[in-house]
């Protein structure tokens, strides 16, 4: 299942490298700024679980919802096109 999952880093002056990191594990591709797509066999509660521990304020906020390609969608100078997930 494709999941987009979109953050907001309420603490920018911290270190989110580990965030990033996890999302290159898992193989996520780069969106738009904060929106990332990725193909995984997790639920979007695994998915969400395994990036909040790099979350470094309640603060953050963590967004993680199942896409269904198949339904249409439009985008526009995408960092990564959603067909590539």
């Amino acid at each position: 299942m494709v999941f987009i999952i979109s953050y907001d880093l309420r603490k920018p002056d911290f270190d989110y490298d580990g965030l990033y990191e996890q999302l290159e594990a898992l193989e996520a591709k780069h969106i738009q700024d904060s929106v990332w797509a990725v193909r995984s066999n997790y639920s979007a509660g695994q998915l969400w679980n395994v990036l909040w521990k790099h979350m470094h304020s309640e603060r953050d906020r963590l967004f993680v919802v199942p896409f269904d390609k198949t339904n249409q969608f439009h985008s526009k100078n995408a960092i990564n096109k959603l067909s590539s997930v």
